[in-house]
Parts: structure tokens; C-alpha cells; sequence
């Protein structure tokens, strides 16, 4: 065989061009970019998901104290949104779910505790560790059962934005018992967010959100429903949807 026919023979293997090469590589890069965008949205509605667990499961245990008791726990101190640790072991108790033992203050991080009573996306977050100036552990969850009668309300640190949406401890008429943190804190020319229902690619180093970054909020119903409300149908103009509204900081140490 000539030496010519067997440099071209079909049997021999071609080498890419630079061509093909920068072909593929961009197919899997588009392949990687969809692959690492759909894990993102399943992660995010994973932790949506076990938010609302969460906070189904911080009613359920108030719903069966109540059947208890006839009314629901009172508001802790002067700020609903962290819980002591009795309070939690009680809430553990009804419901069959773990609670580390002793003070709040040797408690191990966040990341190493229950889930069942952390905002999953705040988890991990580094932020709110440790106790609170009050005894209490953070949770990213607020306490609304009687909130009309706490301390909080009564010497005007706090104002209720909506009273006749929170329930009331003797449960006379249906209202949010437990919901997320959306807008709690308000400092010297700041605000201060503490709705881990961010949208899907915001990031803040000092996890501080804007407004305009929320993307909802679940509220838990004495009833024990549990309802979503999404950015859109909020009302943050007039406050209607927030409860609350403090003129007071939060501590941790």
C-alpha cells in the first residue's frame, strides 16, 4: 500500500479542532450552569419546605398545650421571638422531639441543634448564636399567642400593627400564633430583616435584607394551618401583615 493511502486510510483516528473543542466545552458549561440552577431551586424549596414543618410543628405543641391548659402559653419577657429553654423543652415534650438539656448558654451552635425549632435557612448562617440577652435561644420564629398581653405591649416598647389578626391566649377567635421573622428590629437609621425567605441569588455579607429582597413569609394559624404569603401580597406600606413592630434591640452574647 503506497505510503500516501494509509496517511489518509478512514481507520485513522482525527484530532479535534480547536473548533469542537470550543463547541463542547460550552455545551457542558451550559450543562453545569442548569445543573448547579436546578439544585439551587430544589435546595431553596427543600429548606420551604422544612420551614413549614417547622413552624407546623411550634403550633402543634401550643395547640396541644392548649387543650391542656385552655389557653396558650403567655409571651415570654419582653421579646417574643426567642424562646427559653424551657419553654422549648415543654414544646418538645408535647410533640416528641429532641431539646438539648440545661441553659441556653451551653447549648452547642446552632448547626449542631434540633432543627425543629431553627429557621433552616438561618441555620447555618453564623448569625443570632448563643443566648439572648433574655436567657433565650433565637430561633428566626416569632411567638404571637397573646401577644396583646405581654409586657412587651403593655409599657409601650412594642406596638401591635394588626391586633386582631394575632391570636389571643384564650383563643376566642382564630389569629397567627407563630410566624417568620420579617421585619423585627429597627436601629439608628437602619432596619434590620430577619426574613431568612430571601430571594433565590441575594447575598449580604452582614445578612441584613431589603424590602424589596423578601420573598414571603409563613404564618401558622391557631387552627394549626399553616398559610405562605409571598412578597406580592403583603402589605409592608401600612404594617398590616407584620404584627408587630418593636422600638427595641435584641442582645446576644
Amino acid at each position: 500500500m503506497p505510503r500516501s493511502a494509509a496517511r489518509f486510510s478512514p481507520c485513522t483516528p482525527r484530532a479535534f479542532t480547536l473548533v469542537e473543542l470550543l463547541v463542547a466545552m460550552a455545551i457542558i458549561a451550559v450543562l453545569s450552569f442548569l445543573a448547579t440552577a436546578g439544585y439551587a431551586r430544589i435546595k431553596h424549596q427543600a429548606l420551604r419546605t422544612k420551614c413549614i414543618a417547622n413552624i407546623k410543628s411550634l403550633a402543634a405543641a401550643d395547640i396541644l398545650y392548649y387543650g391542656d391548659h385552655g389557653i396558650f402559653p403567655a409571651v415570654e419577657g419582653l421579646i417574643p421571638s426567642t424562646i427559653s429553654a424551657a419553654r422549648l423543652q415543654a414544646m418538645g415534650e408535647y410533640i416528641n422531639m429532641p431539646v438539648p438539656e440545661g441553659k441556653v448558654s451551653t447549648w452547642p451552635r446552632r448547626a449542631q441543634q434540633p432543627d425543629w425549632y431553627n429557621c433552616p435557612a438561618a441555620r447555618e448562617s453564623g448569625y443570632a448564636e448563643g443566648m439572648t440577652a433574655g436567657g433565650g435561644v433565637y430561633t428566626g420564629y416569632m411567638y404571637l399567642g397573646g401577644l396583646e398581653e405581654s409586657q412587651l405591649i403593655l409599657s409601650g416598647m412594642a406596638k401591635l400593627t394588626n391586633p386582631k389578626h394575632t391570636a389571643p391566649r384564650n383563643n376566642l377567635r382564630r389569629g397567627v400564633l407563630w410566624c417568620d421573622i420579617l421585619s423585627e428590629f429597627r436601629g439608628a437609621g437602619e432596619r434590620r430583616f430577619e426574613c431568612f425567605h430571601s430571594q433565590r441569588g441575594v447575598r449580604h455579607p452582614d445578612f441584613r435584607f431589603e424590602e424589596r429582597e423578601i420573598e414571603g413569609m409563613n404564618r401558622a394559624w391557631s387552627d394549626g394551618s399553616v398559610e405562605w404569603l409571598p412578597r406580592q401580597q403583603l402589605n409592608l406600606s401600612s404594617k398590616e401583615n407584620l404584627q408587630i413592630e418593636h422600638f427595641m434591640g435584641n442582645y446576644y452574647y
